[in-house]
């Protein structure tokens, strides 16, 4: 661009840059001699805008150049290829249409701005960002003009009055610790005088170009090049080294660290060893912890955490560090909401299955309180499975025992169906009712009634204690039958029974040879019946061929 009047005062309204007549393809290159790191960008135009431009910058001297917007009227007819609408991320390429309308017919402007304030931004001195920023030697703005606008007849020249390009020139910051030179009025140009502390660590005093520092200090402008005859003082790091607690002799400058020290320091330690981590390796690696009874400095002052990974939050993660403030404890494991111990190991107390794919650890015991014993809520911690009263089973503690009914908060948790031995089938009955299973014309519960119009012949049997046998592996116990209810055993109690032992049974009153029934009653101290028992009868002669069992055999007496 020629011509260029650096100046409109006093009259700013009254003189502007205009192209060439009927040139569409027009060019604005601004060299600013040094590297510039660029912000914003403001056009006003004296007519109409254009009807499609472009912004790009070159960071090679010119060599290639990068777009930054397309503005475009029409952005699918000017620009196809370039995505239509608002970026999302600082370093998007799209093509907007905001600045690019008929309205207003003067004094319209285009407005273009590197960091968005929309876009949010972590670190504005990250290396991504000032690449973004960053413009040396030849920054170019070119502006494509389109004549072919809606009531707009012939061709016009472009007529910029005002172009603001805002940033900040690094040579400006003087290198860290020079005084600007008093010859600095020009937007472009800046140039230091007076740095030159040689006691600083710099290993290139003097050099044009940003030197390098030496191993283990951190040089604060690092990531800006001054380029402009001065030198550039090492800062963020102590003149020892690098303050990374030993654990550590590699730093770099990081320019949010030194902002937000204050600018005392911008030191940031690399490669930390020992577990550890931090600006200053001053905190310990996830999965560890520091130990408090060591020094920061001890390369084994980070232990590992000794939490169950399947009870743990986060995989097993500990605290780091003690903070009585925020409730931390140096090596505390921090459990699932349904886990327990200090290692986050075990289920609490209700609970089974520790998982690491249950969120919280552990499932809730599903246990019939009426069933169960102790509060009624405990189970087995691995499988589940809730511990039983004595005449009740099932996983969940919720079905009597076979010959039992009516679970209930009862100490044994279930009554025996005590079905009448004559009246029904057999000694089972319904668990929700303890209704018997009665013979035809016998009723009640324990099928112990005779139905109306039928009566029932008196069933002879005879009766020999266990207590009054002969016992081998055995032993008697006595017992007071109870008051509130029927007693489940006849005679004074019971032979307490082991396994391998047997039972022998004096029976000399039989008063004649018929088919006899044996029936033996017991009750079971485990959940489970007898597995095995074995009957033998034992003659006092042999059976005569006359008699009513004259057709017996040997085998017949064994059951």
């Amino acid at each position: 661009i020629e011509n260029v009047v650096t100046s409109f005062a006093p009259r700013p309204k009254k003189a502007w840059w205009q192209s060439e007549n009927g040139v569409e393809h027009v060019s604005i290159q601004l060299d600013l001699e040094a590297e510039f790191h660029f912000t914003h960008l403001i056009m006003t135009f004296k007519t109409f805008r254009p009807a499609a431009m472009l912004v790009e910058r070159s960071a090679d001297f010119g060599r290639s150049w990068k777009v930054y917007r397309y503005f475009a009227y029409d952005c699918a007819t000017s620009f196809p290829h370039v995505p239509h609408g608002s970026p999302r991320r600082i370093d998007d390429v799209v093509c907007e249409s905001r600045y690019s309308d008929i309205e207003p017919s003067t004094e319209g402007e285009v407005i273009y701005r590197v960091l968005d304030p929309a876009i949010p931004i972590r670190d504005p001195y990250s290396p991504a960002i000032q690449s973004e920023t960053q413009w040396v030697n030849h920054p170019g703005l070119n502006l494509d003009w389109e004549q072919d606008r809606r009531n707009l007849q012939g061709r016009a020249a472009g007529k910029l009055q005002a172009l603001f390009c805002t940033g900040g020139v690094p040579a400006c910051l003087c290198c860290g610790g020079a005084e600007p030179s008093p010859h600095t009025t020009r937007l472009y140009t800046a140039t230091c005088v007076g740095a030159e502390p040689p006691q600083l660590h710099t290993a290139q005093p003097g050099h044009v170009q940003p030197p390098a520092c030496e191993p283990n200090h951190a040089q604060p402008w690092a990531n800006i090049l001054c380029g402009l005859g001065c030198h550039m003082p090492c800062r963020g790091a102590v003149p020892a080294g690098c303050d990374c607690n030993e654990h550590s002799r590699r730093c770099h400058f990081d320019m949010a660290v030194f902002l937000a020290t204050g600018n005392t320091s911008g030191a940031v330690c690399d490669g930390c060893q020992h577990n550890t981590m931090g600006r200053r390796c001053h905190l310990c690696k996830p999965f560890y912890y520091k130990d408090p009874t060591k020094d920061l400095r001890d390369p084994a002052v980070c232990r590992a955490c000794d939490c169950d990974p399947e009870g743990s939050l986060d995989g097993g993660l500990c605290d780091g560090a003690d903070d009585p403030a925020r409730g931390l404890i140096a090596g505390q494991c921090r459990c699932k909401a349904h886990v327990a111990g200090p290692r986050c190991d075990r289920c609490k107390p209700g609970f089974f299955g520790l998982s690491t794919n249950n969120p919280q650890g552990c499932q809730r015991c599903q246990c019939d309180p009426r069933g169960t014993v102790a509060d009624g809520s405990r189970c087995d911690p691995v499988s589940g499975e809730c511990f039983c009263k004595r005449l009740v089973t099932g996983r969940s503690c919720n079905q009597c025992l076979p010959e039992h009914w009516g679970l209930s908060h009862d100490l044994p948790g279930c009554r025996p169906c005590n079905c009448d031995v004559g009246g029904a089938h057999n000694n089972m009955c319904a668990m929700e009712t303890g209704q018997c299973q009665c013979r035809s014309h016998v009723l009640g519960r324990q099928c112990e009634q005779v139905e109306p119009g039928f009566y029932r012949i008196n069933l002879d049997h005879y009766t020999y204690e266990a207590e009054d046998a002969r016992l081998h592996q055995g032993s008697v116990v006595e017992r007071e039958p109870p008051t509130d209810h029927p007693a489940s055993w006849t005679g004074t109690g019971f032979a307490r029974m082991l396994e391998g032992g047997w039972v022998e049974f004096h029976v000399s009153d039989v008063p004649f040879s018929t088919e006899y029934d044996v029936v033996i009653r017991y009750e079971p101290q485990h959940p489970d019946g007898w597995q095995e028992v074995r009957l033998k009868v034992l003659r006092p002669s042999p059976v005569s061929a006359s008699s009513p069992c004259g057709n017996t055999i040997p085998a017949d007496d064994q059951l």
